[in-house]
């Protein structure tokens, strides 16, 4: 018995901080357990359950608690350092703009004349609203692009996708998919040629090999986006193409 109310004190210390002062307080009572008690040893067996469960239920309560803020807080990191990437890689510093709308903005590239439609996220199914295949079922993952840029004179668009990853998981299969949304496009948008580019962190060299191997299997343009030289890569590539 006296074990057991030492174990109980040494836990109470140890989640101090969770408990109400109400509660602390009348814990170290210890009329509780004993002077206003009677000496019927059920009575001391209740009590002594009663509060094991409190004490459970409650060092339970805050590892759920804390494994819930460490996901939440993992994600959160994943998504800001996601953000950055994206805004890192963004093309935006490479051209002028000469018109602006809500849904897209038309640009040349630097020391360039070639004229392009610039848009992203689900602006790009709005600006072609008009030109879709409206008999086409929308499929995940191929509607809001990272950045998009179409080449009218031409018909062809280009879209990149931007990946980035810096700790293991399953992100390498997500690069495994751009015959199918290269497809789904294709249908979506008939009159142009879809040119599908991935925008990768340096972490996907290294940790995705077979996929790297794939891209270039299947000709999928990739380009490293924490490479200094990305943005002139990609834009000459566009341009060229």
């Amino acid at each position: 018995m006296l074990l057991y109310i030492y174990n109980i004190m040494l836990i109470k210390q140890k989640y101090k901080h969770l408990f109400s002062q109400h509660f602390l307080k009348n814990f170290d009572n210890k009329n509780i357990f004993w002077s206003n008690v009677s000496n019927n040893i059920t009575c001391r067996k209740a009590i002594i359950t009663r509060t094991k469960t409190t004490f459970t239920n409650i060092i339970e309560n805050n590892k759920t608690e804390t494994e819930t803020d460490t996901k939440t807080k993992t994600k959160s990191g994943a998504n800001h350092n996601g953000k950055l990437f994206e805004d890192m890689t963004d093309l935006k510093d490479e051209y002028n703009i000469t018109f602006e709308s809500d849904n897209h903005n038309l640009i040349r590239f630097r020391n360039n004349n070639k004229k392009f439609v610039v848009t992203k996220r689900n602006k790009m199914l709005k600006y072609m609203k008009n030109k879709l295949n409206k008999n086409i079922i929308n499929a995940h993952g191929c509607k809001c692009p990272d950045e998009c840029f179409i080449d009218e004179n031409n018909k062809n668009i280009f879209i990149i996708e931007k990946k980035f990853q810096k700790t293991n998981g399953s992100v390498c299969e997500k690069i495994q998919t751009p015959d199918f949304k290269k497809w789904q496009y294709v249908r979506l948008i008939p009159n142009y040629n879809i040119v599908y580019i991935y925008c990768l962190s340096d972490w996907f060299k290294n940790n995705c090999k077979a996929e790297i191997e794939y891209l270039n299997y299947k000709k999928i343009p990739f380009f490293w986006g924490e490479s200094s030289k990305y943005k002139m890569n990609i834009v000459k590539y566009i341009l060229n193409y």
